[in-house]
C-alpha cells in the first residue's frame, strides 16, 4: 500500500521520530491543507524538517491517510512510512554505570503476545526513562505495525532486543550487573516500593492471565507485587501494560 512496512502518525511521534532517526523514515505522506500553511502549523514544520533531512514528502487526501494509519487513528494529517524494525543487541540496552541516563532500567516481558499491548509498554518505557525492552523471539508479540501504531511512536525512540531464550538472557544481564525483579504476585512478593530503585534494573513481566513462568520467575533475584486496595482483587490484576507502566513510575519516583 505505501513506500515501507511500518507507519508512524501524528505530529508528535513523527516530528520526534524525523528528528532522532531520520534515516529511518522512507515517506512522510501529509495533507496538503495543513502541510501548505505556515510553520506555526506543526505538520508544515514537519514537511520544513523532512525535505531538510531529504526525506520523500507527499500530499495524500485525508481518506488515504485514514487508511494508511488505520482505524480510529488521530493521525493529524501526517503519516512517516519506515522499513522493517531493527532489534538491538542486549549488552546495548544496558547503559555504562554513571552514565548521564542513571542506572540500568530494562523491561523484559515473558510471553506478551498482544501487540497492543506491546506498544503500550513500549510507549511508558520509553516516557518514564526505561533504557530499553527485551522480547522473546517465539510465541511473542514482535515490534510490528500494530504495535508501532500503539506505541505512539516510541517505537522507533526506545532500543528493543529480541532474543531466543529470555532466562539466558536474565542470566546475562546478571552478568552485566543487573537485578532482576519479576513484577508478579508470587508468594512472598515484597511491595514494589520497598524495592531500591538506585539499583541498576530489570523489570520482567509476563503474560496476561498466566504471569511470569516459573522457570523466568526463577531466574530473578526479587519478586515484587503492586499493592492493590483492599478487597479490590475480585476483577483480577493488572493489564500488563498498566503493570508495566505503574512499576517503571514507582522507580522513576524513587531516582527523582
Amino acid at each position: 500500500m505505501g513506500p515501507g512496512e511500518r507507519v508512524i502518525y501524528g505530529a508528535g511521534p513523527v516530528r520526534e521520530l524525523i528528528a532522532r532517526r531520520p534515516a529511518a523514515v522512507r515517506a512522510v505522506w501529509v495533507y496538503p491543507q495543513r502541510a501548505g500553511r505556515t510553520t506555526s502549523d506543526p505538520v508544515a514544520a514537519i514537511v520544513v524538517a523532512a525535505r531538510a533531512a531529504g526525506i520523500r514528502v507527499e500530499d495524500r487526501e485525508r481518506r488515504v491517510l485514514d487508511q494508511a494509519a488505520g482505524p480510529d487513528a488521530r493521525h493529524q494529517g501526517v503519516v512517516a512510512w519506515l522499513g522493517p524494525f531493527a532489534y538491538a543487541e542486549l549488552p546495548d540496552l544496558v547503559p555504562e554505570p554513571g552514565g548521564p541516563g542513571g542506572p540500568a532500567l530494562l523491561v523484559a516481558l515473558d510471553g506478551v503476545e498482544d501487540p497492543r499491548n506491546l506498544g503500550a509498554i513500549l510507549r511508558s518505557a520509553y516516557l518514564l526513562g526505561a533504557h530499553g525492552v527485551i522480547i522473546p523471539e517465539h510465541r511473542a508479540a514482535a515490534v510490528t505495525a500494530a504495535a508501532a501504531k500503539a506505541s505512539a511512536g516510541a517505537s522507533e525512540l526506545i532500543a528493543v532486543a529480541q532474543v531466543g531464550n529470555l532466562v539466558r538472557a536474565l542470566d546475562e544481564l546478571r552478568g552485566l550487573g543487573l537485578w532482576r525483579v519479576a513484577v508478579d504476585a508470587a508468594p512472598g512478593a515484597q511491595p514494589i516500593e520497598t524495592l531500591d530503585g538506585a539499583l541498576p534494573l530489570c523489570l520482567v513481566l509476563g503474560a496476561e492471565g498466566t504471569g511470569v513462568r516459573p522457570l523466568v520467575a526463577r531466574s530473578c533475584d526479587f519478586h515484587a507485587v503492586i499493592p492493590m486496595a483492599d478487597g479490590r482483587d475480585a476483577v483480577g490484576s493488572f493489564n500488563v501494560a498498566v503493570a508495566a507502566a505503574l512499576a517503571l513510575y514507582e522507580i522513576r519516583r524513587q531516582r527523582r
